[in-house]
């Protein structure tokens, strides 16, 4: 064989290694990426899950889906939560697309018996399927199991882009390609690396961390993507360590002085009727506070996942009128003088229960926080386009400092004031989200003579009456 044969078949060999290189190489690296992203983003939902469960004295299909119920499962294919007998307390299932029930069960087994957070990833058919365990622990005994699948061909499909796009150069640089594939190996592999100390240095928890790899390809839509991951992450974070915190203290607080009043009727022989009968009264009363709260982290629960809503032709003069009569008995013990300026033709698109619970929950604040002989003022009228709520008081007001903050959940100006009424803090912020819900917006102001302002706009229906 001739010198320039040699060359040629070298040439040739060259080009082979480097077409299958650019082939896989890059292809491996990026799936192998994805598979780390997935379990630093599954395993933490399910251990969220299992941790969540846990705090149950006991494990039902009731209390289970109780729990569940407040988490935001809605990006997962399949949930479902075990006992220790492996009988099925809760699961949902969004898309169980791919779903291989023997596979999520070896983990499942693995994960109890070793009491280990259990994950696995697989790649085929551009998509991955993700499955994790996670055991139930209390008291040191296993009492059950979380498992997760997810199946996402989003990431799938560009990993399937990558190639074919990998494809397409391999063949259009011909005879270059030795040189043209040590340039993109080479590239690539700083671009991937990069993303490689992006998502360990997230698995570590540092979610304010960022990818920035410049380029409009795959790898390019892959780091934003990573990058808008992070921040979802760094802002469920946020608001799950807030509202984990908040709820925390709001519920404590009911269920301390029910457990202190309980204890101090059992502990004590020979209670007098009278004390028995105030203690009982003062249990009643925190339960009836806890009822509150739950019920309205329930609502904002609902707000927050953004359920698809039937919405209808509402008459807000209706509405208010309604508000206006379940008050008065309200206002009139309080010594309140409660007033309404309903204007007629003024509709709007939403829920008449919604819109009942935005003009009742900021009434009800005008009456709670007044004074003796002040008065509250309901006004509903049309202007331009929209809809305007308008409730005004004539009490102290609100702090300057507070006003930014009125509309946080768990938020009181008073806050001691606010806890003996019976107020949770989660009134404004239910008003809040209702009014976005429908295309609105909610501010506050101070009234120059004294006493607040709080105005609701929706935007006005101008179609036909229904």
């Amino acid at each position: 064989m001739g010198i320039r044969a040699k060359y040629l078949l070298t040439y040739l060999t060259l080009i082979a290694v480097a077409i299958a290189l650019l082939n896989t190489y890059p292809i491996t690296i990026s799936r192998d990426l994805v598979f780390i992203s997935k379990e630093n983003t599954i395993l933490p939902q399910t251990m969220q899950i299992a941790s969540s469960v846990e705090s149950l004295e006991t494990m039902t299909p009731e209390t289970v889906g109780q729990v569940m119920n407040m988490l935001e499962t809605d990006g997962l294919s399949r949930v479902a939560v075990m006992n220790a007998n492996s009988d099925e307390l809760y699961s949902v299932t969004n898309n169980a697309q791919g779903y291989d029930e023997r596979t999520l069960f070896n983990l499942m087994r693995a994960a109890t018996a070793g009491v280990t957070d259990e994950f696995a990833s697989y790649f085929s058919d551009g998509a991955f399927r993700s499955y994790s365990c996670v055991p139930i622990v209390s008291g040191g005994a296993v009492e059950g199991s979380v498992c997760v699948y997810e199946y996402d061909d989003a990431e799938g499909g560009i990993i399937l882009g990558l190639r074919d796009d990998l494809m397409r150069i391999s063949l259009a640089l011909g005879a270059i390609a030795v040189l043209a594939s040590i340039f993109i190996s080479r590239t690539l592999t700083v671009r991937l690396t990069k993303i490689l100390e992006a998502i360990k240095n997230v698995r570590e928890g540092e979610y304010t961390y960022r990818i920035d790899v410049s380029g409009h390809d795959e790898l390019a839509q892959l780091s934003e993507e990573f990058n808008s991951l992070t921040g979802r992450l760094q802002h469920t974070e946020e608001i799950r360590r807030q509202f984990v915190a908040d709820a925390s203290h709001e519920l404590k607080t009911p269920l301390a002085a029910i457990r202190l009043l309980s204890d101090s009727i059992l502990e004590t022989e020979n209670m007098d009727p009278g004390t028995i009968k105030e203690f009982v009264g003062g249990i009643r009363e925190e339960s009836e506070r806890l009822a509150r709260t739950t019920g309205q982290l329930l609502d904002l629960t609902k707000l927050d996942k953004a359920a698809a809503t039937v919405r209808v032709v509402v008459d807000c003069r209706e509405v208010g009128e309604n508000v206006l009569r379940t008050l008065q008995p309200i206002a009139e013990s309080a010594e309140i003088e409660l007033t309404g300026d309903l204007s007629p033709e003024c509709r709007i698109m939403a829920t008449k229960d919604e819109l009942f619970q935005v003009i009742y929950n900021l009434s009800e604040n005008a009456i709670k926080y007044n004074h003796p002989g002040g008065q509250v003022a309901v006004t509903i009228r049309r202007e331009g386009e929209s809809v305007v709520i308008a409730v005004s008081d004539t009490g102290p007001g609100i702090p300057e400092e507070d006003m930014p903050y009125i509309f946080d959940r768990f938020y009181r100006v008073d806050k001691s004031r606010g806890r003996n009424e019976g107020g949770t803090g989660l009134g404004l912020s239910i008003v809040k989200a209702t009014a976005e819900r429908h295309g609105g917006e909610v501010t506050a102001s101070a009234r120059p003579e004294g006493g607040m302002r709080f105005t609701v706009k929706f935007p006005a229906y101008t179609g036909p009456r229904e």
